[in-house]
């Protein structure tokens, strides 16, 4: 049976826990949400390519797709000699970018200067083989929740918020604040907050085995929540849970916990609170404190000073945009060139009518991908049925296309029909914004009434007109359950009652 051929992004996501983060197929299926013969499948046919991993990863999307689903073509880097470049960087003042500079000399149309970087890193062998215990400035945030919780009341009752605390490697510098929940998003957030608090990242966060962070633990492969594992990798950040039932593999976040419990959570609690702001205000005025106090080793430094001179130099710069969680989607583009996400309609260029889109959902962007490439990009609306059109997106044609003319074309065929149908379609017309998605729906209509006798078709479309209704799906409703016969059946008209005890209409003027 042929293979069901995988998204690239997923593809390369597969060739990276393997070959970087040596992984089984059985673990990388259940991290991606794959079947484990996918995986298998994928991993044969990158093998039968010829491609070692640092070709492939550096390549387009559709160059890898080219090479693992079509005839195999050679490199067009030549191979460059690492071990000397190694060499050459011992020399005083000698950068990689000055070596780029001059290899690129020699090859005019070799690799960018981010993928010689990318390359390089790959091949050169790792020197930090150190104890797990040492502690590296800058290297590490422990992070977890505390075991007390502090009430809350809101609305008249009580909730016990958690409390997430982070805590650097060395420094020791605190983080701490209450959250309603222990779920994906308060983690997340937390962890957002945290960083912009520091106002820069560590090259490792070591998060307890609890089910927001990891969703299968595991001593030699834990696989992680796959919503953090995105955060982790906006930020750069590698995710190294730590050993189930190992709390010496946390040791400084559970004596951050036991500070938290002891000089924040335990001085709060007779206070009352009834918003989570003013909770984490108090909690930010206790953590301002634990940093501000003394080590006790006579140095008179704090935990502030320690991490402004030992934690932030081997720290990384927080990235320019902040994380959003992200959600994928696909779609197949309408002949009218749009696609339907959560009821409204957005665009994309025409030349992709009925091809297969990937549409990631970011905070209030939109952006479609076609294998990879990105083709369109929207701001998301709320406003059901409605569409949101970019012009460039439209053909040549429907660009010089005259509206009033469609209009008239559209009127003329309805008012053949009768005419309440025509009254009914120009209702539809004014009751979008864009003409063009009124002109969608009137086609519907038209097409609706092939398939009924004329005489009650528009008698259905002067039904739906008293009840206010003016949608497709509204008058089709009505003719598929007969509505509009319903109301047509009317009681027989009965005379007026004469009696002197009734007075006529001569007694109200």
């Amino acid at each position: 049976m042929a293979q069901e051929r995988l998204p690239m992004r997923k593809i390369k996501k597969v060739l990276e826990f393997h070959f970087e983060e040596g992984r089984s197929a059985r673990a990388i299926a259940t991290h991606c949400g794959l079947a484990r013969r996918s995986v298998s499948q994928t991993l044969e046919r990158f093998a039968a390519s010829g491609l070692t991993w640092p070709q492939a990863r550096d390549m387009d999307d559709e160059v890898l797709e080219a090479r693992l689903y079509r005839t195999p073509r050679a490199s067009d880097w030549p191979e460059v000699d690492w071990a000397q470049v190694e060499k050459d960087l011992s020399g005083r003042g000698v950068t990689l970018m000055l070596l780029w500079q001059e290899w690129r000399e020699t090859h005019p149309d070799g690799m960018s200067y981010p993928t010689w970087c990318r390359r390089f890193r790959a091949w050169r062998p790792r020197r930090d083989a150190t104890m797990r215990q040492n502690r590296r400035p800058g290297e590490r945030l422990f992070v977890d929740y505390a075991g007390m919780t502090i009430a809350v009341m809101i609305d008249g009752s009580e909730h016990q918020a958690q409390v997430f605390v982070a805590s650097m490697g060395v420094s020791g510098r605190l983080y701490a604040e209450a959250t309603l929940t222990q779920k994906i998003d308060d983690w997340c957030a937390s962890h957002v907050r945290c960083f912009e608090d520091m106002g820069c990242v560590p090259q490792v966060v070591v998060p307890d085995n609890i089910k927001p962070a990891v969703i299968k633990p595991s001593r030699y492969e834990p696989v992680l929540n796959e919503t953090y594992a995105d955060l982790l990798d906006h930020y750069d950040v590698e995710g190294f849970p730590a050993r189930v039932r190992k709390p010496r593999d946390k040791a400084l976040v559970e004596n951050g916990v036991l500070n938290a419990e002891r000089w924040i959570l335990a001085p709060l609690r007779k206070r009352v609170f009834h918003d989570l702001p003013s909770v984490n205000w108090a909690i930010a005025a206790q953590v301002r404190k634990i940093n501000s106090r003394s080590y006790a080793d006579g140095t008179g430094e704090n935990r502030y000073g320690r991490f402004e001179s030992v934690d932030l130099p081997h720290m990384k710069a927080l990235p320019a945009r902040r994380w959003q969680r992200t959600e994928w989607r696909k779609n197949t583009v309408h002949r009218d060139y749009h696609i339907a996400i959560d009821y409204h309609f957005y665009s994309v260029p025409h030349e992709l009518i009925g091809k297969e889109v990937d549409v990631r959902l970011r905070g209030n962007l939109i952006d479609v991908f076609l294998r990879g490439r990105h083709v369109a990009s929207h701001v998301r609306s709320n406003a059901r049925g409605r569409p949101t059109t970019i012009k460039e997106h439209k053909p040549e044609a429907h660009q010089r296309a005259g509206i009033e003319e469609t209009r008239a074309r559209l009127e003329d065929s309805a008012r053949d029909i009768g005419p309440h149908v025509h009254a009914f379609v120009v209702a539809l017309m004014e009751r979008q914004n864009n003409p063009e998605f009124g002109f969608r729906s009137c086609y519907g209509v038209l097409r609706l009434a092939k398939s009924h006798e004329p005489e009650r078709f528009d008698a259905a479309c002067g039904y739906a007109l008293e009840l206010g209704t003016r949608t497709y799906r509204g008058l089709d409703n009505i003719l598929r359950t007969g509505a509009d016969r319903a109301a047509a059946e009317q009681e027989p008209e009965t005379m007026p009652i004469d009696h002197s005890n009734i007075r006529g209409p001569e007694a109200y003027r």
